[in-house]
């Protein structure tokens, strides 16, 4: 119920034009029985990755839906893998860029955890963004053997652990 509330609050607020800027992302995470992998998509507000990606790596870039050139790629697969960081059950394990696509104003983002065995805990870290938005907060939801459980990662506290082994 409160990951519903917390959608239908994040919709109404990209509904509205407003003089404060606010800055977010969402991100899912689900476990693939069959992949032995965690699946995750990421939703970033165009504008404010193209910032990072301005200030970070290459003033001229632009984000354009098909139009975007091979080191956007690279530059995000860098960065988003420093950024996302996934430890199951006290083992670390490696995020891999699988690509974006646009909707509207928003990046949806592709990443896998490939070779996740069943777990009890799962410790996600969330920077995305928090390095040139200080009030930036990242949602993530994990959704793991028909539950979901949800962290929202801002103010100094990018990761969190969920468990269920309950």
């Amino acid at each position: 119920m409160k990951y519903k509330i917390l959608l239908l609050f994040l919709i109404g607020l990209t509904s509205f034009k407003a003089n404060h800027k606010f800055y977010v992302s969402v991100t899912e995470v689900k476990y693939n029985e069959k992949e032995k992998s965690l699946q995750m998509i990421s939703r970033i507000f165009v504008d404010d990755l193209e910032d990072l990606l301005q200030k970070r790596y290459d003033k001229t870039i632009v984000l354009t839906k098909g139009e975007d050139k091979k080191i956007v790629f690279d530059y995000l697969k860098k960065y988003l893998e420093q950024k996302i960081t996934v430890e199951v059950d006290g083992k670390d394990y490696k995020v891999n860029y699988l690509g974006k696509e646009y909707d509207n104003d928003t990046a949806v983002i592709y990443l896998e955890v490939p070779g996740v065995p069943h777990f009890t805990s799962i410790k996600i870290q969330n920077a995305v963004l928090a390095d040139l938005f200080p009030e930036q907060k990242n949602l993530v939801h994990v959704e793991y053997k028909g539950k979901i459980k949800s962290m929202v990662l801002a103010d100094g506290k990018l990761e969190d652990v969920l468990n269920f082994n309950d």
